[in-house]
């Protein structure tokens, strides 16, 4: 189910005042908060728990601030909850076995699309993932990471062109990954 940006504002908004706001929003929204999380944590549980924590930070919404961009909002808290569960995970992965240190990256059940995205950076992942799986601009995108909207797109060209060579995709479909 795809919802319009105004939508999401609007129910974000009225989080303070109307406690079904929530859960209307979490009916719309798990779905394509939970492929970015996955994209970037390549973990189901962890994707899973990111959403909930972010949820979870939805419902401690006080009144204040109007917010503006409501995907960009919900996003970026996707987006800082995957990386403190990355920095968490790293942690404990460190602790583990400090001599073998390797990022722990999920727990079988990986299809082709899952290892295609494993070859590229955690930046590049969110990118492809925000701009794919939740349909963010590259502006939006911007926004939530901080960066440049010039960068943004750099950065998810330059995915794309890996995702190409590892399925071994000629560059004459290019417009069509888009």
């Amino acid at each position: 189910m795809r919802v319009s940006k105004a939508w999401i504002g609007k129910k974000l908004n009225e989080i303070p005042d109307n406690p079904d706001a929530l859960a209307e929003l979490y009916a719309a929204m798990k779905q394509p908060m939970y492929a970015v999380a996955y994209r970037m944590v390549l973990s189901r549980e962890d994707a899973e728990d990111v959403v909930q924590e972010a949820f979870m930070s939805l419902m401690r919404i006080r009144e204040g601030g109007r917010i503006k961009n409501g995907s960009a909002y919900l996003f970026q808290i996707v987006r800082n909850e995957a990386l403190r569960r990355l920095r968490l995970r790293d942690r404990e992965t460190a602790c583990e076995n400090p001599e073998v240190y390797i990022r722990h990256t999920g727990r079988g059940g990986w299809n082709d699309v899952d290892r295609a995205m494993a070859t590229l950076s955690a930046d590049e992942r969110q990118i492809v993932a925000m701009h794919t799986e939740a349909g963010l601009t590259y502006s939006e995108i911007a926004k939530v990471t901080g960066s440049s909207t010039a960068t943004v797109f750099r950065q998810y060209r330059k995915a794309l062109g890996k995702l190409q060579k590892y399925f071994n995709v000629s560059s004459s479909l290019e417009g069509e990954l888009v």
